[in-house]
């Protein structure tokens, strides 16, 4: 991880690694990408049904930004500081230790060149290393290939279906549960 790398061209960075960054949205600037993405129909597909106009994106990032139990990441390129999606970790639960983790690559012409992975692991690392969770999961729509498989790469495990879970545009959809445990995490930055 290059945390020393030179940080004077990028926009309020948190979280650094090899080709990205994470940085808190800024409501008032990144309202209009949010609500781009949360408003695309492959998008839709797995993570919101409800429009989204730029007035509620900002709205929706203000509203987070004051909610303990959800910390949200815009994912920035380095070579650039373009914003390219949004990671997070919701239902933060402080007494029990765990977290559910989610990341959309809205820049559809980037997808599929590992940057959901990379966001997932610096995610991994800031649950894991800062907020002292134990156990981090995520539910991805069976159809849903490419998260799962990222989720796959970034080094959670397949726990489970929880059968016909989600209904989407008046059919049933299966959801695969993935996890990974602090004891997990550790492991693979170790070897």
């Amino acid at each position: 991880m290059s945390q020393n790398s030179d940080t004077s061209s990028m926009q309020n960075p948190f979280i650094i690694g090899e080709r990205l960054y994470l940085r808190p949205l800024e409501p008032a600037q990144d309202n209009h990408l949010y609500s781009t993405w949360m408003n695309d129909e492959e998008i839709r597909q797995y993570f919101s049904i409800y429009p989204t106009s730029d007035t509620r994106g900002k709205e929706r990032l203000e509203q987070l930004y004051k909610d303990g139990k959800h910390i949200i990441f815009g994912v920035a390129l380095k070579s650039d500081n373009r914003l390219i999606g949004l990671v997070g970790l919701k239902d933060i639960n402080y007494i029990n230790q765990t977290a559910e983790f989610y990341v959309i690559i809205g820049d559809r012409g980037i997808q599929g060149k590992g940057y959901g992975t990379e966001a997932t692991r610096l995610m991994f690392r800031y649950g894991f290393m800062e907020l002292n969770l134990n156990r981090i999961q995520t539910q991805d729509m069976e159809g849903n290939i490419g998260g799962w498989r990222a989720d796959e790469k970034a080094g959670m495990k397949y726990e489970g279906t929880l059968r016909q879970a989600i209904l989407r545009f008046g059919k049933y959809h299966d959801v695969r549960v993935y996890s990974i445990l602090r004891s997990e995490y550790l492991e693979s930055i170790e070897s």
